[in-house]
C-alpha cells in the first residue's frame, strides 16, 4: 500500500509492502456454494491483510496502537487498511455479491 513520506521539502510517495500472518494460500469465495444470479464479475475482492486488520481488532480485541505495531503499520495505514475492509465488507452484504479473499502475494499492481 503506497504512503506519502516527507523528504525534505517534498512529499514523495512509498510502496510498503503488506504481510499477513493469515494462511491464505489460494483464492477463496464466500460463499462457497454458487448464488443464484450472480455473475463471477460481481465479486468483491478482499485482501488477506485486510481480513487480519478486522480479525486483530473486532475479534482479538486489541487497540488500533496494538494491531498496528503488529502489522508493522502506522496507525493512520493500518486505520485506512481497516475502513477498507469494512466499506468492501458492507457494499459485498448490501449489494448480496460474494467475497473473494485473495493472498497480498497474489496482488497485482
Amino acid at each position: 500500500m503506497p504512503r506519502w513520506c516527507r523528504r525534505g521539502r517534498s512529499w514523495c510517495r512509498v510502496n510498503i509492502p503488506l504481510k499477513s500472518s493469515l494462511s491464505v494460500e489460494d483464492v477463496i469465495f464466500i460463499p462457497v456454494k454458487p448464488a443464484s444470479g450472480v455473475e463471477v464479475k460481481e465479486y468483491v475482492e478482499l485482501y488477506d491483510y485486510e481480513v487480519e486488520a478486522l480479525k486483530l481488532i473486532h475479534i482479538d480485541g486489541l487497540s488500533i496502537e496494538e494491531a498496528a505495531a503488529r502489522m508493522n503499520l502506522s496507525k493512520a495505514s493500518f486505520w485506512r487498511v481497516l475502513e477498507q475492509c469494512r466499506f468492501k465488507l458492507a457494499e459485498a452484504v448490501v449489494g448480496c455479491k460474494p467475497m473473494k479473499v485473495i493472498s497480498s502475494k497474489q496482488r497485482t499492481g
